[in-house]
């Protein structure tokens, strides 16, 4: 058998290599530690409590989410005793890493303390944990997890050692400034440079003509509904735009941590600049209502002024394949419906 010398392979194809070599040992690491930390939380809580917290694999809420106030599953923050809170953070700052988690809980604590009726409660803590295919002390073939309330979800599938999904990156903010500046601020800049990098003749061609939506205009919807209009290809406005979207996105990636995200970084940034787009819709002043998406293959990034409201923002990445793998897609065999 004929061995090829890593010295006679290209630049790129031996960093790319390296940096899969280097990541693997990271994920798996990361992956151990989240279960074992997944396991400490549960093994805590009473049984009526963990009954809700974890649930089979195959839970029909595993494929479901909202940033929408309203009611949903899993077992609120605001129920758990002290012991069990710093359980959960731990559990989160494994999972999510330090960014993602210091970032989430800044999005938390933005959520003003409210009773909208019918259970539905608003405020910090009112965010709920819920846990996919955690069973016994063996390892699962597959597992999920996902942590949601108002303005805020974030998933994660596991399969084996790796994050197949951690789609989609959902943020959210009822006000523009928190004290400390914008929560939804980086991106949100970012994308208004791009737009002002743009000559007069292409920022007319980026701007999509439809009035200003209420929401984001892929919301909670499948990819076979979102509908895009208008936008320039990112070769426009040359470096400076690829360089701001690239920034837009690995801001949205940091949310969780390296190994987990690590193909759809690689998937993004071999994506050409002519095959990502860039449109913008209402006030061209930031400061005003308006919405901005960056539209590729496979990731989507999108902002929008809720309802026209410039003091409340919603921001998500998706994906338009992988979010919520699951066993009929043959992304695992023999994980057990039961939690």
């Amino acid at each position: 058998m004929k061995y090829m010398r890593i010295s006679s392979l290209p630049p790129a194809m031996v960093a790319a290599w390296l940096a899969m070599a280097l990541l693997a040992p990271e994920a798996k690491a990361t992956v151990d530690e989240s279960l074992a930390k997944a396991r400490v939380f549960l093994d805590g809580l009473p049984p009526h409590q963990r009954e809700v917290a974890a649930v089979g694999i195959s839970a029909p809420d595993r494929v479901q989410w909202s940033y929408l106030p309203g009611a949903r599953p899993g077992l609120r923050v605001s129920e758990l005793d002290a012991d069990a809170r710093r359980k959960l953070d731990e559990f989160l700052v494994m999972a999510l890493g330090p960014d993602g988690f210091s970032r989430a809980k800044r999005i938390r604590l933005t959520e003003p303390l409210e009773e909208r009726g019918g259970e539905v409660l608003l405020g910090p803590d009112e965010f709920r944990i819920r846990f996919f295919g955690i069973q016994g002390k063996d390892e699962p073939p597959a597992w999920a997890w996902r942590f949601e309330g108002h303005h805020l979800s974030l998933h994660q599938t596991i399969v084996g050692d790796e994050v197949v999904s951690a789609t989609p990156i959902f943020l959210g903010s009822v006000v523009r400034n928190d004290g400390k500046g914008e929560p939804l601020g980086r991106e949100d800049r970012r994308a208004e440079e791009i737009l002002r990098s743009l000559t007069d003749e292409d920022r007319k061609k980026a701007i999509d003509p439809r009035r200003l939506p209420g929401d984001l205009r892929t919301a909670m919807l499948p990819e076979d509904r979102w509908s895009f209009e208008g936008g320039i290809s990112l070769d426009q406005p040359g470096k400076i735009g690829r360089q701001l979207a690239d920034a837009i996105v690995g801001d949205l990636l940091s949310m969780q941590p390296p190994a987990a995200v690590e193909s759809l970084r690689k998937v993004w940034t071999k994506t050409p600049s002519k095959d990502i787009t860039f449109a913008w819709c209402g006030d061209q002043d930031r400061s005003r209502p308006h919405q901005w998406r960056l539209v590729s293959p496979m990731i989507i990034v999108e902002f929008s002024h809720s309802g026209g409201n410039v003091e409340h923002g919603h921001l998500v990445l998706r994906t338009r394949s992988g979010e919520f793998p699951s066993r009929a897609q043959e992304a695992w065999r023999d994980a057990p419906d039961r939690p």
